[in-house]
């Protein structure tokens, strides 16, 4: 496996069952343990996207539907005015 510019070498240590079922299922470790890491990744954001979205204040949801509200009107008077 040649090293690309984009790529680093690093040395991990895997469940030998893992990496058994990994060697069963692909001819390409790296390629496997990459997406993995990629899915990993992804599941992290979107927990942090899940826990800020739940946390947010009713102050913060009130302003939130101020401003929807605001911007239906406002299309609404656009699309009345442009005669669409």
């Amino acid at each position: 496996m040649a090293n690309t510019p984009n790529k680093r070498r690093v040395s991990i240590t895997l469940d030998a069952e893992l990496l058994d079922a990994i060697d069963r299922l692909s001819d390409n470790r790296s390629a496997v343990i990459e997406e993995a890491l990629r899915l990993w990744r992804n599941q992290k954001i979107d927990d942090q996207l899940r826990q800020f979205y739940q946390s947010r204040s009713q102050a913060d949801l009130d302003q939130e539907e101020a401003w929807a509200e605001f911007a239906q009107q406002q299309l609404e008077e656009t699309i009345e005015n442009e005669g669409i």
